[in-house]
């Protein structure tokens, strides 16, 4: 792989902590392989200093654009002077890409990557129940997603009751031919999907008991940073098992896009 030098272009990868990102592995080759001089960098930047930090570095001509992950989309957004029509809904971005004027120009295409990387992987069935656990930026981003795409019937599930009933509630207007479940339960489900942080440290609880989930069910698991023990023990069981790092892989050509079209 290519070294970056003074020429080199950075698209910094916000989170924090950020010991688990290795998007890096993912994002730098498929750069090199367009053609393009960039490296992404990660960096843990601290919540109070997200603002600071994107505004200074916006200002280098160095800087290509921005990645964020967690717990970054939301407040990000509200940073943006424009933000895409995805990331207009569900309230969160996860690119930015800085204009010839300085302006920040966000998106949000966690829903996109998913999309495409479930449809993929056949395991996208818009007739059947898919259950989406977590309701934070990505979770809101991949219920629009299946939401737009035709799904019928959907259940969203969160530890915090507040912002899932808003996600809901926002859907509905949006879709209204949408069934939206919040009950607690996993029979009907045909798609699976760990939209939470669940998974990133060996220590973490399991999304879910694969033991409540159909035979016929598919699991999607957005951590890309590890293996995890959920995925571990769905594919024990013999579900089919997609995980996050497929996600990426969908999002590089988006986003990379999306950061081309600034300065």
């Amino acid at each position: 792989m290519k070294l970056p030098t003074g020429a080199s272009r950075g698209v910094f990868i916000f989170a924090h902590p950020a010991g688990h990102v290795g998007a890096p592995r993912y994002y730098t080759p498929y750069f090199e392989e367009r053609g393009l001089d960039w490296h992404m960098v990660p960096m843990d930047v601290h919540p109070d200093d997200l603002a600071t930090t994107i505004r200074t570095l916006a200002k280098s001509p160095s800087t290509a654009g921005f990645n964020l992950t967690m717990p970054h989309k939301p407040a990000a957004f509200e940073l943006c002077d424009e933000v895409g029509p995805a990331a207009k809904f569900e309230g969160v971005v996860n690119t930015i890409r800085i204009e010839a004027d300085g302006k920040l120009v966000g998106e949000s295409f966690d829903g996109g990557g998913f999309l495409n990387a479930a449809r993929e992987a056949n395991i996208f069935d818009p007739a059947r129940r898919a259950v989406v656990i977590g309701a934070g930026g990505a979770g809101r981003a991949i219920c629009h997603a299946l939401a737009a795409a035709g799904l019928k019937r959907l259940r969203i599930l969160n530890e915090v009751p507040g912002p899932v009933a808003a996600l809901a509630a926002k859907l509905s207007g949006h879709f209204p031919d949408l069934d939206i479940s919040l009950e607690q339960r996993f029979d009907d489900a045909g798609l699976c999907v760990n939209a939470t942080s669940l998974g990133l440290h060996a220590r973490d609880a399991l999304p879910v008991d694969p033991s409540n989930l159909p035979g016929d069910c598919a699991v999607f698991d957005i951590i890309a940073a590890r293996r995890t023990e959920f995925m571990e023990a769905c594919a024990s069981r013999g579900l089919k098992v997609v995980d996050g790092v497929t996600m990426i892989r969908h999002q590089l050509p988006l986003q990379t896009a999306f950061w081309r079209l600034g300065r």
